[in-house]
């Protein structure tokens, strides 16, 4: 019956939509989860916050910046383990947090989606960037949030049901990869680092 029922998700309007921007250069990175990363949330959790963690950096970073060329590669290691074969290390921490009523998603499943449910989302994300040859650190910050509503009348917007998720992935991407840019990361190395000693 799940897959039969609709819902909607809409985007938060705390950053402003950028339109992206021409990469100077498409670094490899390493990415990973700090143990200060948390993931809270008020029904059953199910995952680990370091899940959710590789799940946001998956949506907020790897898919994105890969499909605008802002990188071309990005690897996860587990925290302490980049590889030191990547441009960048990329750490998340800050948190995730999702707050729903366990109430009305049961009520709402008794009456057959009848009555909806919402599930709130917001992210609070902070990134630390570090560049592996010269150790210079970067950080940027993102705070968008995200809503869902289960309802049965939404069954019809099905096809359009995930633009607000993706809209929200969007802001956050966005602004997270400018702020490093206008900090001066992921710009080309000057031509003479490039030459054999």
């Amino acid at each position: 019956m799940a897959t039969m029922t609709g819902c909607m998700t809409f985007s938060g309007d705390k950053l402003s939509e950028l339109e992206p921007i021409k990469p100077l250069a498409s670094p490899k990175i390493d990415t990973t989860v700090s143990p200060d990363y948390q993931y809270d949330i008020d029904v059953m959790q199910v995952i680990t916050s370091n899940k959710d963690g590789r799940m946001v950096n998956e949506r907020v970073i790897e898919l994105p910046w890969k499909d605008n060329g802002y990188i071309s590669e990005a690897n996860y290691v587990k925290l302490g383990e980049f590889t030191g074969n990547a441009d960048y290390n990329l750490t998340l921490s800050g948190r995730h947090t999702v707050d729903s009523s366990t109430a009305m998603q049961i009520i709402s499943g008794l009456t057959l989606m009848l009555i909806p449910y919402t599930v709130d989302q917001e992210y609070d994300l902070v990134y630390t960037l570090e560049n592996v040859k010269t150790g210079k650190t970067y950080t940027a910050k993102a705070n968008e949030t995200e809503s869902m509503v289960g309802w049965l009348l939404f069954f019809p917007a099905f096809p359009f049901s995930m633009l607000g998720s993706m809209n929200a992935m969007e802001h956050l991407s966005e602004h997270v990869y400018q702020d490093f840019v206008s900090q001066g990361a992921f710009a080309p190395e000057p031509a003479g680092n490039n030459e054999t000693e």
